[in-house]
């Protein structure tokens, strides 16, 4: 039987398929590690409550704030009491807001004063200044940039342009190039489809610059350089799969904030059909491991451990180079690359990897990224506590040493072996000298597999260090007790890889391991990614 219907039928049933596909989608339990939000652009020419409604309607419930919908440019004055009520009657969420085109303080600062006011702790700016007509890219607009991201301590996202605006951040390079060397609460919000128009890569950026993206604008388009053609989810040329899955392995845990821009009087049907897309890809997805975010109340220092007397050697927010050098780069500076921080963890990139027990490399764009080397403290310790937190991935594999110096023995020195359980040394018999919390090839750790978390999850380790003493501990379990220098040591390291690299700075030979002082480090061994947090160091 032929049924015909009038173009008005046809949409209202489309519109209902695509509302049912998103609302479906809402019901699966997505394991990546980023939340799906709506981008407030996308309802330029709407009032807050028709897009709150459309919202209500495909379940959606992030919203990034455009000032459309709160005027923020009035700062603490702006309606958001109204405007919180009417977001938690639809369900709704602002963890964002913007983007902000500013090329002064006042206004800038205004933007700020809203999202302290609002509660929320990422925005999106284009800070620019005027060149005859156009607005182009400033350092002095970035520099209160910079003033207000401290002063506030909110985080801000440099939305990228595409083609159409070669002055004004094109690229999400030309946004890096730009902010490299500032406050690390600068970075990205990444427009995945005006990178791909300007000839790049979403998903090269995405790894590249994990670490500095703040948020995502997620849209689906046909690439053309000269216009911004928008397309449904599913029926745009982006490798949408690529760039989804990209975010969740690199562990973003901020919004993808779906930009449609078309059809803006009425875009809920291909605002319906895009979110129950993405949602769809989103579900599809398994990320490289599921990690926990750092331990509440991370990378500081409680008041017993200030009256203790301990050091902080990382805050959680920038690269630790007032602390720690690497070992590459002859401890003068910090790593180049290879190393970055996000959500609060210290994570090192690597250049190849283990899958099903073998080693891989990586592929050139990812392997270009690591190689960072190992990092030391600046200072040598003697008598010490040192307190370290660790997240591995599956099969990974790294080590904290102690009693460091460049010069001496090969480089080598004692080591606090990191190993998850599914690397393949864990499955071969006489290998307990090198699992977790071993005294790496020297000696075993007792009880430590049975109290180590798995990969994903924080472990807490401590080194204690007092003369010749030495004790590794586990999640609060001590699991080793040796004496450096004593008999069962030089045994232990008679028979290891180490027996023959005893060699003071002039090359003579001295026995191995037992240096009176020396620097922490962090080890990247080149195939795994292993994260740090709450590193903290008491001399004794």
């Amino acid at each position: 039987m032929n049924v015909k219907m009038d173009s008005a039928s046809a949409g209202k049933i489309k519109l209902r398929l695509a509302l049912l596909a998103a609302s479906f989608s809402v019901l699966a339990s997505a394991a990546v590690p980023y939340r799906l939000g709506i981008a407030g652009y996308t309802f330029s020419r709407q009032d807050a409550d028709k897009a709150l409604e459309s919202m209500k309607k495909i379940g959606c419930r992030h919203l990034c704030i455009k000032d459309k919908l709160c005027d923020y440019t009035k700062g603490a004055a702006a309606p958001i009491a109204e405007f919180k009520a009417k977001c938690a009657k639809a369900g709704v969420e602002c963890l964002a807001a913007g983007p902000l085109y500013f090329d002064s303080e006042p206004a800038a600062r205004k933007f700020f004063e809203f999202a302290k006011a609002y509660g929320i702790k990422t925005v999106t700016v284009v800070p620019f200044e005027k060149s005859g007509r156009r607005n182009v890219e400033s350092d002095k607009a970035l520099d209160i940039l910079e003033k207000l991201v401290k002063e506030f301590d909110i985080k801000a996202g440099i939305h990228n342009h595409g083609p159409d605006m070669p002055e004004l951040y094109p690229t999400a390079e030309a946004v890096w190039a730009r902010i490299k060397n500032r406050d690390s609460r600068i970075g990205f919000c990444l427009d995945v489809g005006h990178q791909r128009r300007a000839g790049k890569d979403p998903v090269a950026a995405i790894k590249k610059y994990a670490s500095r993206i703040y948020d995502v604008h997620l849209k689906n388009i046909k690439i053309d350089a000269k216009k911004n053609l928008a397309m449904p989810g599913p029926r745009g040329e982006l490798d949408i799969p690529a760039i989804l899955q990209a975010l969740a392995d690199t562990g973003y845990t901020g919004v993808c904030h779906v930009e449609y821009e078309r059809d803006f009087e009425d875009n809920l049907p291909g605002l319906a059909e895009s979110v129950g897309y993405y949602r769809g890809v989103m579900d599809a997805i398994v990320p490289k491991a599921a990690m926990a975010p750092v331990p509440e109340g991370a990378n500081t220092l409680t008041a017993e451990e200030k009256a203790e007397g301990y050091e902080l050697l990382f805050d959680g927010v920038n690269l630790p180079a007032d602390k720690w050098v690497g070992v590459k780069e002859k401890c003068h500076r910090f790593p180049r690359k290879g190393w970055y921080v996000s959500g609060g963890a210290l994570t090192m990139r690597p250049t190849s990897a283990i899958s099903n027990g073998k080693w891989v490399d990586l592929p050139a764009e990812d392997k270009k990224l690591g190689g960072g080397g190992d990092i030391v403290t600046k200072k040598k310790f003697k008598d010490f506590v040192f307190k370290f937190d660790f997240r591995m991935t599956d099969a990974a594999n790294s080590g904290v040493k102690y009693f460091h110096d460049e010069r001496q023995n090969r480089g080598s020195c004692e080591e606090y072996q990191v190993l998850d359980k599914g690397h393949p040394l864990c499955s071969k018999e006489g290998t307990e000298i090198q699992q977790i919390g071993a005294l790496y090839d020297l000696f075993p750790a007792n009880g430590a597999n049975e109290a180590a978390k798995p990969a994903g999850r924080w472990n807490s380790g401590m080194i204690v260090s007092k003369g010749t003493k030495v004790e590794h501990w586990l999640n609060g379990v001590k699991v080793l007790e040796y004496e450096r220098g004593g008999e069962d040591f030089r045994k232990a390291v008679g028979v290891s890889k180490y027996k023959t690299w005893g060699r003071d700075a002039k090359g003579k030979p001295q026995p191995w391991g037992e240096l009176p002082e020396g620097r922490l480090l962090l080890q990247d061994h080149g195939d795994s990614t292993v994260s740090f947090c709450n590193l903290k160091v008491k001399e004794l």
